[in-house]
């Protein structure tokens, strides 16, 4: 494939294993570079963290900003040194759960996923359920679990194919335990990773001129299961 030199991609760093197995496929050597991981839980931070950015790339036609809505913190992004695209996905797991187009993508709102990056994400967090367990006990820490879920107890594991499922799976299942849950398996494909990777960039994907703006409300309507 032709090789774009002057693009750059910003990505999130739970999107690691599954963009480099899309760039690799595809034989595309397009510089990335990854977020840290703070920027996850503070849309705030995300905001000024990527348009900063943005700001400072000044030899570059195309920017490639793969992190979507994230909690608002793309909205008001501004093009300010190149053209931006950015997919009109919610979060990285929609991403991960894309196909061939947004348009047939279904998600259950009500349940939680998990991969190997969300895992490592959740284990370097205050509610990591063995530090849980560590402070208070497990009495305590499932009574804590429970409070914190409510009645959310629908546990979903994305296989992309990129990582071994099972640390991830023994984790999911203490916590489906706990919670009287259930624990299912779907396939991640990352169409919008492997679209990014061919640079087929089309109605899944934003694209802003230089000097435009990310709108709110720029994201594709998802179906609920």
């Amino acid at each position: 494939m032709e090789e774009i030199m002057n693009t750059i991609i910003f990505a999130c760093s739970t999107l690691r294993k599954e963009l480099l197995a899309a760039m690799k496929e595809n034989n595309n050597h397009t510089p990335i570079f990854f977020l840290p991981r703070e920027v996850h839980t503070d849309p705030k931070f995300l905001h000024t963290y990527v348009q900063d950015k943005i700001d400072r790339f000044c030899q570059v036609d195309r920017i490639v900003i793969c992190t979507s809505g994230c909690g608002g913190g793309t909205i008001g992004l501004t093009a300010t040194t190149a053209k931006i695209v950015i997919p009109r996905t919610r979060d990285c797991l929609d991403i991960l759960l894309s196909g061939n187009s947004l348009s047939t993508l279904e998600r259950n709102y009500e349940g939680v996923f998990f991969t190997d990056s969300w895992l490592d994400f959740t284990r370097n967090s205050p509610l990591d359920l063995d530090k849980l367990e560590a402070e208070r006990g497990k009495e305590g820490a499932a009574k804590f679990i429970k409070k914190l879920y409510g009645r959310i107890n629908q546990f979903y594991i994305i296989d992309t194919g990129c990582y071994d499922l099972t640390p991830v799976r023994k984790y999911v299942r203490r916590m489906a335990h706990i919670l009287n849950g259930t624990v299912e398996e779907i396939q991640g494909q990352y169409g919008i990773l492997k679209k990014i990777a061919k640079n087929q960039f089309d109605e899944d994907f934003l694209i802003l001129r230089k000097g435009d703006t990310v709108p709110h409300g720029f994201t594709f309507p998802v179906s609920t299961k």
